[in-house]
Order: C-alpha cells, then sequence, then structure tokens
C-alpha cells in the first residue's frame, strides 16, 4: 500500500537510515504492508520552486513499478517540478546501477565531495521519466 503521510513517521523511519537532517519541508511517500510494516520510503527535501531532492531507502522488495510511478507523478504532476535531483556517493555501486536503470542522467561529477570519494549529481525531467507514461491497457490513476 503507497502512503503519503504520517510524515514524521516516514521521515524519522527515512533519515535514520540514510542518516539525513531533513529540512521542514521533508515529503515522504511509502510502500507500507497491510499491517502498517513500512518497507520503504522516499522523502523529497530542499524544495525551491522548480527542483527538490530526492532520498530513498528501503528494505527487501518494495520499490515497484506501481510505486515509481505515484512518487514520479507526485513530483510532476502534483508538486509541479521541474527536475528532479539526486546525489549520490561514488562508491554506492548498487545505488548508482538502479539510478542509471531507472533513467536517470548523470549531470556532474563532484571528485572529493564525499568522504568516500566523489559525489554524482543525477537529473530526471519529466519528459524524460518513463514511469510517467500510461502503459497500454492498464488503468491509471493520481497515487498522490
Amino acid at each position: 500500500m503507497i502512503q503519503f503521510g504520517p510524515h514524521d513517521v516516514f521521515e524519522k523511519w527515512l533519515c535514520g537510515r540514510i542518516e539525513y537532517a531533513p529540512t521542514r519541508n521533508l515529503r515522504c511517500l511509502a510502500n507500507v504492508t497491510p499491517d502498517a510494516k513500512i518497507r520503504g520510503v522516499v522523502g523529497l527535501d530542499n524544495w525551491n520552486g522548480a527542483s527538490c531532492q530526492i532520498h530513498v531507502a528501503g528494505e527487501g522488495i518494495w520499490l515497484t513499478r506501481e510505486f515509481l510511478r505515484c512518487v514520479f507523478d507526485y513530483v510532476f504532476n502534483v508538486a509541479k517540478v521541474k527536475v528532479l535531483l539526486c546525489m549520490i556517493e561514488s562508491g554506492n555501486e548498487k545505488s548508482l546501477r538502479f539510478t542509471r536503470r531507472v533513467g536517470w542522467t548523470e549531470i556532474a561529477r563532484i571528485e572529493g565531495a564525499h568522504p568516500t570519494g566523489a559525489l554524482i549529481a543525477f537529473e530526471m525531467r519529466p519528459e524524460n521519466c518513463k514511469y510517467l507514461e500510461i502503459p497500454d491497457g492498464q488503468i491509471y490513476s493520481r497515487c498522490a
């Protein structure tokens, strides 16, 4: 089940796993089991009117196509963000592979910007987001 809030509960779960200190504007979408166990959370923060930054954590199999559609629908169609940003440290090969597979575009590599090496910046724009497309024959509804 996909939920938008309670933000304080999802924020604590997410930030505790990725060691992130959020702003007061962090908004979270979560994949939650029917018995209310959090499987994964996407946090959206650092909003400036045109862009925001995504933060992600999960356990097991939690990141489904349906969940990705809901996240991107909220970001681009509800919040009207023009650019979604993502920063990944260069040693996190699993996240880098996933991010590239989902369709993010690498826009910068900042050497020495992370204790383990570089930070790699990615962007996602609505015109490049395959998860905003409605698959043929499937019923699609707004998620947020």
